[in-house]
């Protein structure tokens, strides 16, 4: 009996070993592992931070705005843009333990034209358009050699290149040339337009807009201190220069109450069911650190330091500060989880001032 097994098991044990030794060294997955690696082609020697991508979502090749202070030595931020190409290589699972660490290169492009330049600070730019890219089949399952073929060769930005969005887009940002700092958009015809939700008498910034649940949420110190704040979109209207300045909504707007902790909660974030955001609220690891809540049953959770999902080793929030997080995806249906999150920090061993950040989050 056994001798009859062995010459059963035999051959399957060699079949296995041909097979392997044809097949295994073939790439068969894509991965990238948490780590921080700094934008240093974006980086100067002042402050960059307010990072986020213009739709559609990550390619391997985005585009960027963030607010810089730079070109003014120090003084007034303005908006530039940049250009992030990163390429996450697949590799044989059966072989290598790890994936290797990913190749990325980042540089400025210059000033960001849809946002002008105005006499005063002008930071938070944030893209409000369906990220979707209408020739793209989101169903389609992710293959390990999408990576490869993506990067072959860098692709045309989106918007020409420029940030420009499709009609019923706007970009989003804070500015305080009046005085306080108040939220303002740019429509089609290129004018400037101040946010129905703004108060004259406090600062209002950082807006994003969640298309899931048609809400827009933004932060603001109205109340003493930044807290998040709400508008329900009723209409489900995405032609969002025909209601972002109509000042008749104004008593629409509440507080998210489920995200009030004392300090500050500041530069909201959603992506699909995920909110992020910055705080110094008790219990961080110092100054601003960034969090997450998840949308669940009907309403958002308890919201979670990032640090603690983190592998470690991995310095995610540090004493210092971490801010305005934003979050780029492939898009995939079948492949959600592998998610690269832009933030700001003025940790050491940067430029000088914020400097701009990525890492690869895990599972979320």
């Amino acid at each position: 009996m056994t001798r009859c097994l062995m010459w059963i098991w035999l051959p399957l044990v060699l079949c296995g070993c041909i097979m392997d030794a044809l097949y295994g060294g073939l790439p068969d997955a894509v991965r990238m592992e948490p780590a921080i690696y700094a934008l240093d082609g974006i980086n100067g020697p002042h402050d960059e931070f307010n990072a986020v991508a213009g739709p559609p979502p990550l390619e391997m090749d985005a585009f960027i705005a963030f607010a810089s202070n730079d070109v003014s030595r120090g003084g007034l931020f303005s908006i530039d843009a940049g250009r992030l190409t990163l390429l996450q290589n697949p590799y044989p699972s059966r072989r290598q333990r790890r994936p290797p660490a990913p190749g990325f290169a980042a540089r400025r492009l210059g000033p960001f034209a849809p946002i002008p330049v105005l006499p005063g600070h002008v930071r938070g730019p944030t893209p409000f358009a369906s990220t979707l890219v209408p020739d793209r089949d989101y169903g389609k399952p992710f293959q390990h050699y999408m990576t490869r073929k993506l990067i072959q060769k860098e692709e045309p930005l989106p918007g020409a290149g420029s940030g420009a969005l499709a009609s019923g887009g706007v970009w989003m940002f804070d500015a305080d040339h009046q005085g306080r700092r108040n939220l303002y958009f740019v429509d089609d015809s290129g004018r400037v337009r101040p946010f129905f939700g703004n108060d004259p008498q406090a600062d209002d910034a950082y807006a994003t807009y969640d298309f899931s649940r048609h809400e827009l949420l933004f932060c603001s110190n109205r109340s003493g201190t930044y807290r998040l704040y709400r508008y329900r979109n009723a209409s489900r209207n995405l032609n969002f220069g025909e209601w972002l300045g109509d000042a008749g909504l104004a008593g629409k707007i509440v507080p998210a109450i489920e995200f009030d902790a004392p300090g500050q909660t500041m530069a909201p974030f959603i992506s699909g069911d995920l909110l992020f955001f910055a705080s110094d609220r008790p219990g961080g690891r110092g100054g601003f650190d960034l969090y997450l809540s998840r949308y669940a049953d009907g309403r958002w959770g308890a919201p979670v330091n990032l640090q603690k999902f983190m592998p470690s080793g991995v310095e995610l929030n540090t004493a210092e500060n971490e801010f305005r997080p934003s979050v780029l995806t492939l898009g995939f249906a079948d492949f959600a989880d592998w998610r690269v999150l832009l933030f700001s920090s003025d940790r050491p061993g940067g430029r000088g001032g914020y400097d701009l950040y990525l890492t690869a989050l895990p599972p979320l």
